[in-house]
């Protein structure tokens, strides 16, 4: 802020009648400073960094502090307790895990030593437990250290099924007892029966004796061939362990290597290498992920999407992720603007543009200038559809004089090529899609449904430094889930009534106001996304966040903890391939090492992930 600003407010409040509000506003100024000053720290620092840079030097390592108070802008604990109608599936405890966290919280040693009387103790509620709290530890604490217990005290309660009775048993041992022990009167009574689940892993190397026969009268020599699998130098079980080392196991390949030696395998990097990339060995994965994506967008009533980055060759990249229920796929790409997503459901092919109403209807949402708009309709004709060299010939027609109307352009690509996807008919069209705010996804579908995980990120971003605005921003924070937990349960039970009246509310609590401006302008974003907020008002059955995507999302940045990128266009092709197969076998119950043997040994007695998506999809209908 200009200093004369600051001497107004200074001034307003020495001489204001009404000293209540204009001490509201001096907060809101110091809240305002604060949070400049937040961005303008960052702001240096990186410009520090380029320049840095641009000396031959490293810029600041980014190191976050483990004080920092919005470390942690997460909201499973909030969205797990909305969605949990009862307090059967999740508790609170301190437990032994829980006690160390809060030590390296910063909670002091003597306040976790007092807390070490309800160690074993299970809470059903967060009354119950931060009050069990307060009498030890008494209110002063409690009330300074309360979000990290709440934090980190929660958890849910696990149902999972014996493990024992999951077990295969392949074998049976009976262990008898040394006779020589027992007394004259021992009777036998039966078996204690104990389960131990163990591994072999051993080569099995094969030697073919082809037989050959000579024909003297043709002057021909007839042999057979290998079984299927078996043509190369390497039979299936050790391509297929390649395959799933890599991609289900997400194992580098030096790792692959050192394995596989270590089991007696004469085989080498090179070799590897190539089969994970060469269409000889890949080429029937190929197919399977064009199938399985195709089919994935023919079947289910909503799909999300969302992206990452990546890199190629020391090149940035965007992976872009798009699943439902029945099928997840990846798509590695150049960029991540509204055309690439475009170019991702129409499965890649050629671009095309055509200028019909819709695509008229588009620019206008787009805000382009009705000139614009008038002098485009006079170049071209109803309905007219381009390649993009007649696209880039039209454009170069309106706007002679580039870089003059570079966003527009864009814009007006953007319009025709949306008006022309939904005009298709040999692909299925996307009508219903859940993502994050980012600009790209949106115009592209008929309903657009947005995360509320990602908007009640925004809340927590903020960082009040004013007490009063502390408790506002809180009691704003459990409203909102509060809210989000009636939206999980009309999923539960839909109908008109529920609906209107969540609609009701939804308009009462996003138009709250506080003295926390920051907040007020927070509130007043999100009751804008009302559409896209609500729109599980008129699908029950979509979720109410984008958790689907974002999680395939960090299966791809767990492949690159240990394979930091690809090195190849073909290489990058491969790994969207196995990760989205390998993903899809996870959604439809499949063990992907058996997939992968399957096709690799050419036996295909397994049937395609496309089938099994169809499948599912009719058994969910």
């Amino acid at each position: 802020m200009e200093t004369i600003e600051i001497e107004k407010i200074i001034n307003n409040v020495d001489t204001a009648y009404e000293v209540q509000k204009e001490l509201i506003n001096v907060l809101n100024f110091v809240e305002n400073l604060s949070a400049e000053n937040i961005y303008l720290h960052k702001e240096v620092q990186n410009l520090k960094n380029e320049i840095n840079k641009l000396k031959g030097e490293q810029g600041k390592p980014n190191i976050r502090s483990n004080t920092h108070p919005n470390i942690d802008i997460s909201s499973e604990n909030e969205r797990i307790k909305a969605e949990k109608s009862n307090t059967e599936n999740y508790g609170y405890k301190l437990d032994s895990p829980t006690l160390e966290k809060l030590q390296e919280r910063d909670i002091p040693k003597s306040i976790l030593e007092l807390l070490k009387k309800i160690k074993k103790v299970k809470f059903s509620t967060e009354e119950e437990f931060l009050k069990a709290v307060e009498n030890i530890i008494g209110k002063a604490a409690i009330k300074k250290y309360k979000d990290k217990f709440l934090k980190h005290g929660f958890y849910i309660k696990r149902k999972g099924k014996s493990k024992i009775a999951q077990i295969t048993i392949d074998r049976i041992e009976i262990c008898p007892v040394d006779k020589s022990f027992l007394p004259e009167d021992a009777i036998f009574s039966g078996y204690n029966d104990k389960t131990v689940q163990d591994i072999i892993i051993t080569s099995d190397n094969v030697k073919f004796r082809k037989e050959v026969y000579y024909s003297p009268s043709l002057k021909k020599t007839f042999s057979c061939k290998v079984p299927k699998g078996y043509e190369g130098e390497f039979g299936p079980g050790i391509n297929t362990q390649i395959i799933s080392m890599k991609y289900v196991s997400n194992m580098s390949e030096p790792k692959i290597l050192e394995t596989l030696h270590a089991f007696g395998v004469n085989i080498s990097l090179t070799y590897i290498s190539d089969y994970l990339t060469k269409e000889k060995s890949i080429g029937v994965f190929h197919k399977e992920k064009d199938e399985l994506f195709k089919a994935g967008l023919e079947c289910g009533d909503y799909h999300q999407i969302d992206d990452t980055s990546s890199r190629e060759n020391g090149k940035n990249k965007y992976v872009q992720i798009i699943c439902n229920p029945l099928f997840t796929a990846y798509f590695t790409t150049d960029k991540k603007d509204r055309l690439t997503i475009i170019d991702i459901f129409r499965f890649l092919k050629p671009r095309f543009y055509m200028f019909n109403n819709e695509a008229f209807e588009l620019l206008e949402k787009m805000n382009v200038y009705y000139t614009t708009i008038k002098k485009l309709k006079n170049l071209i004709s109803d309905n007219d559809v381009f390649n993009d060299e007649q696209m880039n010939e039209l454009l170069d027609k309106l706007f002679p004089n580039p870089p003059k109307g570079k966003t527009t352009r864009k814009r007006i690509m953007e319009a025709a090529a949306i008006a022309f996807y939904h005009q298709e008919t040999d692909i299925p069209i996307i009508e219903t899609l859940i993502c994050d705010d980012a600009p790209q996804f949106k115009l592209i579908v008929k309903n657009l449904g947005l995360c509320w995980i990602h908007d009640g990120r925004h809340y927590k971003r903020l960082i009040p430094i004013v007490e009063s605005h502390k408790k506002e921003l809180e009691n704003f924070r459990q409203k909102f889930w509060e809210y989000y937990g009636k939206l999980f349960e009309y999923k539960k039970n839909p109908n008109p009534n529920f609906a209107k009246s969540l609609r009701l509310e939804f308009d009462k609590l996003f138009s709250t106001q506080t003295d926390y401006e920051q907040l007020n302008k927070r509130i007043s974003k999100t009751k804008a996304k009302i559409r896209e907020l609500l729109l599980v008002l008129e699908f029950p059955n979509i979720p109410l966040h984008n958790n689907t995507s974002e999680n395939a999302a960090r299966t791809e940045k767990r492949r690159q903890d240990v394979s930091l990128q690809t090195k190849s266009k073909a290489g990058t092709k491969v790994k969207d391939t196995m990760m989205s197969i390998v993903e899809t076998c996870k959604k439809q119950m499949v063990n992907p090492y058996y997939y992968i043997k399957d096709r690799v040994s050419n036996t295909f007695e397994m049937l395609s992930l496309a089938k099994l998506i169809k499948i599912k999809n009719k058994i969910m209908l």
